[in-house]
């Protein structure tokens, strides 16, 4: 567990919990089932004795901010406050007493009746229904075109992004389906390579920058280093890394 102050959500496993917790409020779980959850997916945290405490402290601080208390998780948390179980791993003097004063502000939140339940957006998680090889053409910048092969998939929280290679062919007019299957990967101006894990556009702008190519073709075996690519720097990576504009 990284941590990095004494503040309650510096550290890697709260500032985790803190967004797992807000993602499964948007997903419109009540408070019991957001503990349950979360409690299945963090169980080596909650059965480690120096992550055990901070798993209870972020779950019930996010129930009480956002209005989805759960009374199991605010005794858990109460307990681990008056207990010295979470001061325990605090060795630093100052350090110690800089976290007791945050687990006394948190001490005295969870003993106040929380707030209404706070609207919590469902988070917009990324899909695509590109298929493996899929070859699209791309504007760049100058107006010019190169072409995208999709590589492989990234499956992660936020949802499942397509892998994009770069293939060696700039032009001015989408080629022919001959000549794109025998286009071979762009390489990279670093001799490791780069493919870019590239989101769905969502902006008409962006989406219209792709145009389809209707050939599919098979993806290079080998892999450079995977560097994600959203819409808004697209231009500045294919230029710093592949040297295209």
């Amino acid at each position: 567990m990284g941590t990095w102050g004494t503040a309650l959500y510096s550290d890697d496993l709260a500032a985790d919990l803190r967004g797992d917790f807000t993602d499964a409020a948007g997903d419109g779980l009540s408070a019991a089932s957001i503990v349950d959850r979360l409690a299945q997916e963090y169980a080596a945290s909650v059965a480690d004795a120096d992550e055990g405490p901070v798993f209870w402290l972020a779950v019930a601080d996010m129930g009480w901010r956002l209005g989805r208390l759960d009374e199991g998780a605010r005794l858990q948390a109460l307990a681990a406050i008056d207990s010295g179980r979470d001061l325990a791993r605090w060795e630093d003097p100052r350090d110690r007493v800089k976290r007791a004063a945050v687990l006394t502000a948190l001490r005295a939140r969870l003993s106040s009746p929380p707030p209404p339940p706070k609207h919590v957006p469902r988070r917009v998680r990324h899909a695509t229904g590109w298929q493996l090889g899929e070859v699209f053409a791309l504007r760049l910048k100058s107006g010019r075109l190169t072409l995208l092969r999709v590589c492989d998939f990234h499956e992660e929280k936020d949802g499942r992004f397509a892998v994009f290679e770069l293939l060696d062919w700039t032009g001015d007019a989408v080629p022919s389906p001959a000549e794109i299957q025998g286009q071979a990967p762009r390489r990279a101006l670093n001799p490791s390579g780069t493919v870019c894990l590239v989101p769905v556009p969502r902006r008409k702008t962006d989406e219209a920058r792709l145009i389809p190519t209707g050939v599919v073709s098979p993806p290079s075996p080998t892999r450079g280093a995977m560097t994600f690519v959203s819409w808004s720097h697209l231009d500045r990576i294919l230029l710093e890394v592949f040297g295209l504009e």
